[in-house]
């Protein structure tokens, strides 16, 4: 099982945290970021067809991981691109 990434990236002055959790249960990351405390974005993703048809625990959990780096992309991505601002 994948816990999640908490991390942080600075843009613009501010310093983001943001924060990826593997919701297992229901084949979900959720993906929250924050700055001061104050959340900016929240949104869950489902990885569900990532890992559809994958009987290994350890294809699941790679799948699970490679989902989680593409979204973590996309966020410091959307951050940098002023789509999710301070």
């Amino acid at each position: 099982m994948i816990t999640g990434v908490n991390t942080h990236f600075e843009h613009a002055g501010a310093d983001y945290h943001i924060q990826i959790e593997d919701l297992e249960a229901s084949a979900e990351l959720d993906v929250r970021v924050y700055v001061g405390g104050r959340i900016l974005f929240q949104k869950r993703a489902s990885y569900r067809t990532a890992v559809e048809g994958l009987g290994n625990p350890r294809h699941i959990e790679s799948a699970v991981r490679e989902e989680l780096e593409k979204i973590l992309a996309l966020v410091k991505a959307a951050i940098e691109r002023g789509r999710i601002q301070a």
